[in-house]
């Protein structure tokens, strides 16, 4: 049995995408499964050791959270395509 699945949507600049999709062709696969992979090693990994990451936690929905700029998606995005340089 499959997990399901969700669409995530991001703009990014031209010069990440076309990384992006160089490293989706170099692995041989889409640019949407090289993302998903890269997003499921990033989960896994939790480099900034986030509590809604860890997979043995369970969250109170009502308990906020704050995000500094070392956790931010851009941070995300930039360790990411560190990886492709």
């Amino acid at each position: 049995m499959t997990s399901p699945t969700e669409s995530v949507a991001a703009r990014i600049e031209s010069d990440s995408k076309t990384q992006l999709t160089r490293a989706a062709e170099e692995c041989d696969l889409t640019v949407s499964a090289y993302l998903e992979s890269v997003i499921e090693e990033h989960i896994d990994r939790n480099p900034h050791n986030l509590r809604a990451l860890e997979s043995s936690t369970t969250r109170d929905p009502d308990e906020t959270t704050t995000t500094t700029r070392e956790e931010s998606p851009d941070g995300f995005v930039e360790e990411m395509l560190e990886g492709l340089e």
